[in-house]
This record gives C-alpha cells, sequence and structure tokens, in this order.
C-alpha cells in the first residue's frame, strides 16, 4: 500500500513540473542561423533555431528546428533596450573571434529587453542576425 501511494505522488509530482515548465515558457522568436556557432564551448550547426525563455529568466532554450536537439544558455544579464518605444524583430548578435562565431546576445521582439548570453575574450566583431 505505501508503495502505491509513493508511485502516486511521485506520478502526479513529475506530472505538477511538466505542467508548470509548460507554462512558464515564453518563445522569444525563430531565426535562421546559416553558420555554425559555438554556444560557451559546445559548437552548434547552421539551422533554424527557436528561442524560449523560461519564466525565472536565469536561462535561455535553444532549439534546433531541424534536429530537435536543444540545450539550455545562461543568462549573464539583462540588457536595457535602448529604443523602447521603437518595434523590432527578433535578433541575435554573434561575436566573431578569428574564425569562429559565439552567441552573444538574443533579443526578442517588439520592445523587449535582451539577454547577455556570451562574453568573448580578445578583438571581436559584432554580427547580428534578424528575424524574417
Amino acid at each position: 500500500m505505501k508503495t502505491r501511494v509513493a508511485v502516486a505522488l511521485s506520478v502526479v509530482s513529475i506530472l505538477a513540473v511538466a505542467l508548470a515548465y509548460g507554462q512558464s515558457r515564453s518563445p522569444l522568436g525563430q531565426l535562421d542561423i546559416p553558420f555554425k556557432f559555438m554556444v560557451g564551448k559546445t559548437e552548434m550547426p547552421a539551422g533554424k533555431y527557436e528561442f524560449v525563455s523560461q519564466e525565472q529568466r536565469t536561462q535561455l532554450l535553444l532549439r534546433n528546428l531541424d534536429t530537435g536537439k536543444s540545450r539550455f544558455v545562461f543568462v549573464i544579464e539583462r540588457l536595457a533596450e535602448t529604443s523602447p518605444l521603437v518595434k523590432h524583430k527578433a535578433r541575435v548578435v554573434f561575436d566573431t573571434v578569428g574564425d569562429q562565431k559565439f552567441l552573444s546576445e538574443v533579443w526578442p521582439p517588439d520592445d523587449a529587453d535582451g539577454y547577455l548570453v556570451g562574453i568573448t575574450k580578445g578583438e571581436e566583431k559584432h554580427e547580428v542576425l534578424t528575424q524574417n
């Protein structure tokens, strides 16, 4: 009897977490990224990606829509939108160091603040991709 109660409570807990997880996500946009890039030390292939914020906003979910694979990206800090009255499409910023591109910033559409998700060392060049 105790085992059945424990199993039932475990199932209810798992369903509650899944339900809460599903409700706490907010899509930030989808972008075609035509080149491979780095997220921290992980190389990501070129493809169509979806960015999703989590309720606590300490991490973003980066999902490759071509392969279905996803990973969490930690937010270093929030970036204030400098033109809050101007609407814009979703965009991401990459820092190029040598021949590698590193994911640096994610900006949701409209007038929302952005997310700093990567910092590179050394001389870099910014490249901005905007949602179609």
